[in-house]
């Protein structure tokens, strides 16, 4: 019964090993430059009835420490039915902020936005975020500053979720195991994902990309594919900040219902990516987790004998590994850690895992009010 362990001291080495890589870019220390260059910058933002976000997401830039010169703002409406548009140019006048809108005419998705806002953007670095974004005041100047010290073709960056309530609280908890995740996968050479709503990559790089290297013909994965095939071409040309001052915070979920399409969305994309070792590892995971549940079930009626110490031991290390790699992302970012939702999503998260693995199985899903199959 003892070769049982392999499988709990498998997910232990994995663990550590990516949090090693993630302090590797954490522990990053950028040299302040005395004579900083300031790059301009073209961030790009993808919205569909984002009324409701719109004032605090350009309040938010309008606070950046970076001249309100140096960076324009591209709004692409992806057909939104609300106030967005009126709004955001209202308040790019108010704000007096480099701001352009465009609607998409003859596409819907989020990709097609990205697409058409890079298209007539003036910069030669992109940024990408989202309208539900709150950025740190020295964002910009962080990105501008790695630029200048190591020209990357791609930066990636970090994203943690937010929100007062104890299902945003979880969601919090499991942004930073996926921030961790993120920069750990990729510091030793096994990239897993990046987020689209707090990217920076080079225009020309992205232009060189085709439609089978951005899988145009699915619907999510716009930040993803991208980083992919650009490390099968170069992996020397991504790099990555992980810090508070580059961390952007992004409104968790509010509903159960609204969690699960945003995941089943998110790994809808897993079966068509080429790295096996991708599908490996998230098959791993979600299989370990859910073992918990046959761990708690032989802890509790099995006698002391060999089964239950695997079954222990199973346990204590899905807990204990889980609990020392978000700690040590919390730190990493200066973020908050709440004991109450690490409980409960180390409890629920199997389950989770599960309704979502099996939903994006079918490619079906809801999201800003279509649906996608």
């Amino acid at each position: 019964m003892l070769f049982l362990l392999l499988i709990p001291a498998l997910y232990v080495f994995l663990t550590f090993r990516w949090m090693h890589g993630f302090n590797t870019i954490a522990n990053k220390k950028q040299p302040v430059q005395p004579h900083q260059i300031n790059n301009f910058f073209s961030i790009v933002i993808a919205v569909r009835n984002e009324q409701a976000n719109m004032e605090r997401l350009l309040h938010s830039l309008t606070e950046l420490n970076y001249k309100k010169a140096d960076f324009e703002i591209i709004i692409v409406d992806d057909h939104s039915t609300d106030g967005t548009t009126t709004l955001a140019t209202q308040l790019l006048n108010i704000y007096n902020l480099n701001g352009t809108i465009i609607s998409l005419q003859n596409s819907k998705s989020k990709k097609s936005a990205i697409a058409e806002g890079i298209k007539i953007s003036k910069a030669e670095v992109i940024i990408t975020t989202d309208a539900d974004c709150v950025f740190n005041p020295d964002w910009l100047v962080a990105i501008n500053n790695e630029f200048n010290l190591s020209k990357p073709d791609m930066l990636i960056l970090p994203i943690v979720f937010q929100g007062k309530s104890v299902l945003s609280k979880m969601q919090q908890t499991e942004s930073l195991g996926l921030a961790a995740l993120t920069f750990g996968s990729l510091a030793i050479g096994k990239p897993l994902m990046c987020n689209g709503a707090n990217l920076v990559f080079k225009k020309e790089v992205y232009q060189q990309m085709n439609n089978a290297e951005m899988r145009n013909d699915v619907a999510s994965g716009d930040d993803t594919f991208f980083m992919l095939s650009l490390f099968v071409k170069n992996k020397q040309s991504i790099q990555a900040l992980a810090s508070d001052k580059v961390t952007v915070m992004s409104d968790a979920q509010s509903g159960l219902s609204e969690l699960i399409n945003q995941r089943v969305r998110w790994a809808s994309k897993l079966k068509y990516y080429k790295q096996h070792y991708i599908i490996i590892t998230g098959l791993f995971l979600t299989l370990f987790s859910i073992l918990q549940y046959a761990a708690i079930l032989g802890v509790i009626f099995l006698s002391l004998n060999q089964l239950w110490l695997v079954s222990a031991i199973t346990i204590a290390v899905k807990w204990i590994c889980d609990f020392i790699f978000i700690q040590n992302a919390k730190s990493k970012l200066n973020q908050k850690f709440y004991p109450v939702a690490f409980v409960l999503m180390q409890l629920l998260f199997p389950i989770y895992t599960f309704v979502v693995g099996v939903l994006s199985l079918s490619d079906h899903y809801q999201w800003k009010g279509r649906s996608y199959q």
